[in-house]
């Protein structure tokens, strides 16, 4: 008498094949999806930087800079203004902390922007930007691997993100 009991080598090998089939599709797709949430992260943490320059600088009447490569590549802070140019422009201004300065903000690996021409954006006390080195509106690009994902950064704050390419 034969016994039912197990499987048989066609039936392992065949499931052991759908196995590496599901996984050969997936992995693809969840580092794909991996790479879109850093870029995303990444765009908002700038983003989130702006709108928080903005909320100082009017709750406080005071203005404020968003300094991108402060103090390293691909960092950035927001600093209060003094008023005092040799406080607001020393060289070491984004290594030093002021009462009203924001932390680092890094972003996630791998992840870059690029600003062209502009060194920081500054806002007012009336929540009105100008930028230091271009123009406004400024248009900052986020990139992670080969895709971007775009800021646009408003006269009067308002922040406009593009769909990822």
């Amino acid at each position: 008498m034969r016994s039912e009991r197990g499987y048989t080598l066609i039936e392992v090998l065949i499931t052991v094949g759908l196995i590496g089939v599901v996984t050969a599709i997936s992995v693809p797709v969840f580092i794909e999806s991996n790479s879109r949430s850093n870029l995303w992260s990444g765009a908002e943490r700038i983003g989130a930087a702006v709108r928080q320059a903005r909320l100082r600088a009017i709750s406080t009447n005071t203005s404020f800079r968003v300094a991108f490569d402060c103090p390293g590549a691909n960092q950035l802070r927001t600093l209060i203004i003094t008023g005092d140019a040799a406080i607001d422009n020393a060289a070491g201004r984004c290594n030093s902390t002021l009462a009203g300065d924001s932390g680092v903000i890094e972003l996630p690996t791998g992840v870059a922007y690029d600003v062209p021409a502009t060194t920081s954006l500054q806002v007012n006390g009336r929540g009105f930007f100008s930028s230091n080195g271009g123009s406004i509106p400024s248009v900052i690009t986020v990139t992670h691997g080969g895709s971007t994902r775009t800021l646009t950064v408003s006269l009067t704050g308002q922040i406009t993100f593009t769909d990822v390419h």
